[in-house]
């Protein structure tokens, strides 16, 4: 049977729920749902699909479907505006509304690693301590990192690190080494904690010019002009790129320092023609336009078809 506390992820949920009650009940249909949701029956696989977001009213109409009572009803609801937060913050804080459900299974993983990404600093005692021999020094670790940190700091980023698996000390030498237990960053949870992360560490990259001379550091930027297929192109580039660049590092047999490597891809523009943005109207060129998800969206509130 279904457990809406083991997800993260309402689509996903919503996705498993319905094959069960149709495997079960071959009257539990999209169409079904369309007519209790009041919104044309192709909308419903939309929302499956990532096409559309849930509205306050389809919040509570799924809810009454799908759940069996007010604490899944509740969960439901922080789930869906998890997923559909948009800042880092909004999205951090329905997580942990979610993660403090007892019965929900991500609990311990989450905290964990939100405490993980919390800091820049623990994946550079992570790779410090492969190759400094570090046996309860914290002072002079802290001073190894760039910008340093304190002795307190390494002792809970070294306890972090080995409650997560990420570290281990060797038994014979008595210093630490690398395991394979990385946090991945694939999960709604994860994708989460890791906004944060990469804040801090652009936050580090902008004091580098400072701290360190120019033959130390290699920074640069570009602006420049393409198209939707041209930068899908290059995201695909920067990817294969990353992957070469973790084949060069995992064949370097005597590391010595760590470093950083930042690869951002991001629009400084809007498109042209202007975005059509949803609820108003656009003029272009003396002509006003109407979104289409913006029509969609008052035939779903209205019982139309969309």
């Amino acid at each position: 049977m279904i457990n809406i506390f083991e997800y993260l992820n309402f689509r996903d949920f919503l996705r498993d729920a319905y094959e069960e009650r149709h495997t079960g009940d071959w009257r539990f249909s999209h169409r079904y749902i369309a007519e209790k949701a009041k919104f044309d029956s192709s909308m419903f696989n939309k929302i499956l699909q990532g096409k559309r977001n849930l509205t306050s009213r389809l919040i509570k109409t799924f809810a009454d479907i799908f759940c069996n009572d007010e604490r899944e009803k509740n969960y439901f609801a922080n789930m869906v505006a998890f997923n559909q937060a948009k800042t880092h913050s909004e999205s951090r804080q329905f997580l942990e509304k979610l993660v403090a459900s007892k019965e929900c299974k991500v609990e311990d993983l989450a905290k964990d690693q939100f405490e993980y990404f919390d800091h820049w600093y623990h994946a550079v005692i992570r790779e410090l301590v492969t190759f400094y021999p570090y046996v309860g020094d914290d002072a002079a670790l802290g001073l190894m990192v760039r910008p340093p940190i304190t002795a307190a700091q390494v002792r809970s980023s070294i306890a972090l690190l080995e409650r997560l698996s990420m570290i281990r000390k060797n038994e014979t030498t008595g210093f630490y080494e690398q395991t394979q237990g990385l946090i991945s960053s694939g999960t709604e949870s994860y994708s989460t904690a890791v906004n944060s992360y990469i804040q801090q560490n652009l936050k580090v990259a902008t004091s580098a010019m400072d701290r360190f001379e120019r033959d130390e550091r290699n920074l640069s930027t570009l602006a420049f002009g393409c198209d939707d297929n041209t930068y899908k192109e290059l995201v695909e580039m920067v990817r294969r790129f990353r992957r070469e660049v973790l084949a060069k590092v995992s064949a370097c047999e005597k590391p010595n320092r760590v470093f950083q490597l930042g690869m951002q891809l991001f629009p400084l523009s809007d498109p042209y023609p202007p975005p059509q943005r949803r609820g108003r109207k656009r003029r272009i060129r003396g002509q006003e336009v109407l979104d289409r998800e913006t029509i969609d969206e008052m035939c779903v509130e209205g019982g139309g078809n969309a």
